[in-house]
């Protein structure tokens, strides 16, 4: 007796071998991909959109709030270190300062808001809390930026100038 399948006696037939290729080719392209993301020097040709809402956010993160005449104006500090199993943990201290995710977007109440975090000058994104992880950083010098801002999104200012805290990451082999 012949089979039209051409099985090897003894051999399960080959159904689905085409879809798993398929799958696993996928994944395994996902993977390749992610792991180039992730060692890719996040030099100038690092593009993040400073926005989401289309161009709305961009524009209002210029606007400062003078804390000048606040009964406790904020303060802003930064420590930045490096996390044992990949990355850095970056550490913002604040006083008279509530992290207010919640509020986000909507009005402004004196002392609450969120932060934005920058390295190198690109925007990494919002924090609304003392921690945050940054993934691999490229060697050699980076600096790692904090700003507060309000629950609209404008810059909190003392003495005319944003509330920032930098500190300096080098990442040696």
């Amino acid at each position: 007796m012949t089979d039209n399948n051409n099985q090897t006696a003894g051999m399960p037939p080959q159904r689905g071998s085409l879809f798993v290729a398929f799958i696993g080719g996928a994944l395994l392209g996902a993977s390749a991909f992610w792991t180039w993301l992730e060692l890719m020097p996040a030099g100038d040709s690092l593009q993040m959109p400073a926005t989401s809402a289309g161009g709305q956010h961009a524009m209002q993160a210029e606007t400062l709030i003078a804390v000048d005449d606040w009964a406790a104006p904020p303060t802003l500090d930064t420590a930045v270190y490096p996390d044992p199993v990949g990355g850095w943990n970056l550490n913002v201290i604040t006083t008279n300062f509530t992290f207010d995710a919640a509020a986000a977007g909507r009005d402004n109440a004196e002392g609450h808001g969120h932060a934005h975090v920058y390295v190198n000058g690109v925007k990494l994104g919002r924090v609304y809390g003392a921690w945050h992880h940054i993934g691999k950083l490229p060697l050699g010098s980076n600096e790692v930026s904090v700003s507060l801002y309000a629950n609209d999104h404008s810059a909190l200012a003392s003495g005319g100038m944003k509330i920032t805290s930098s500190s300096m990451v080098i990442v040696e082999q």
